[in-house]
């Protein structure tokens, strides 16, 4: 346990140690008020949990303490009961965090659908998206969640850029300048922009799965490289599916090949 007399002082001793479980601290203090010291520990990514105390009639104050990621905040005068919820609040949100691997074990499925526009930007909102899913099914099954990510970037660029935009792979073996050029054009052309792609993802207790689907017309699955020749590495066009089909367990088309199932076993088959 640590006291400071000021936020200044508060500020260096969380930046020094760097291992406080909880932070109280008054809003209004000399050289450095709360408010401050709160956006200084939130600005270096310090994600401890702070308690911000503020006087009667200071609402203004208390909820930018919430909006700048207070945990709670305590109206004086302190009463031990305030205390004593406040530190309820704070043991739940940690049981939460280390339960929720646990919690694993009861799902029995888990699907969720998404769908969006042709816009390469859309592909790291997405990631992102799924990767608040899929981290915690990472860290109980050791996979390695960035590959994972990266399997889907591949996915959904291939999604867009070959199968919306029906931009050829070969033109990049040929001249990436002129197959960059295309893809920004055909992004901004609605015939192409407008067709859409479809994530749908699910979990179950024995795989991790994302089928992805566009308005493309499709390619033939049959002339993708072959994954165990060492050569289909050396080439541009192609490596992301390589990839794909080297980390997932399965790696499926539809026959028309606008549509690609990939899959994670998380118990493997016999």
């Amino acid at each position: 346990m640590a006291t400071a007399s000021n936020g200044k002082e508060a500020l260096d001793l969380v930046l020094a140690q760097d291992d406080f479980d909880l932070v109280f601290s008054d809003i209004k203090m000399p050289e450095m008020d709360g408010l401050t010291f709160l956006e200084k520990v939130r600005n270096n990514d310090l994600n401890i949990p702070v308690i911000l105390i503020s006087g009667q009639g200071d609402l203004e104050s208390s909820i930018r303490a919430l909006k700048l990621g207070a945990l709670d905040f305590i109206v004086k005068p302190v009463y031990l009961k305030s205390v004593d919820e406040a530190l309820q609040k704070i043991e739940t949100a940690i049981a939460v965090e280390k339960e929720s691997l646990s919690a694993l074990s009861l799902l029995q499925e888990q699907s969720i659908a998404l769908s969006c526009d042709s816009n390469l930007s859309h592909i790291r909102r997405i990631i992102s998206y799924f990767n608040k899913f899929t981290q915690d099914i990472c860290a109980n099954y050791n996979l390695d969640g960035n590959k994972i990510a990266i399997c889907l970037q591949e996915c959904l660029t291939n999604a867009i850029i070959h199968g919306n935009f029906g931009v050829d792979s070969n033109m990049k073996e040929q001249d990436w300048a002129a197959f960059d050029n295309l893809i920004k054009e055909r992004e901004n052309q609605p015939e192409y922009s407008g067709k859409q792609v479809n994530i749908r993802f699910e979990h179950t207790p024995e795989k991790l799965q994302f089928d992805i689907a566009d308005d493309g017309i499709g390619f033939d699955p049959q002339e993708l490289p072959d994954p165990t020749n060492p050569e289909s590495w050396l080439k541009l066009s192609g490596r992301g599916i390589l990839f794909i089909r080297s980390y997932m367990d399965e790696v499926k088309w539809n026959e028309v090949g606008n549509r690609i199932v990939m899959t994670k076993f998380l118990n493997l088959p016999d």
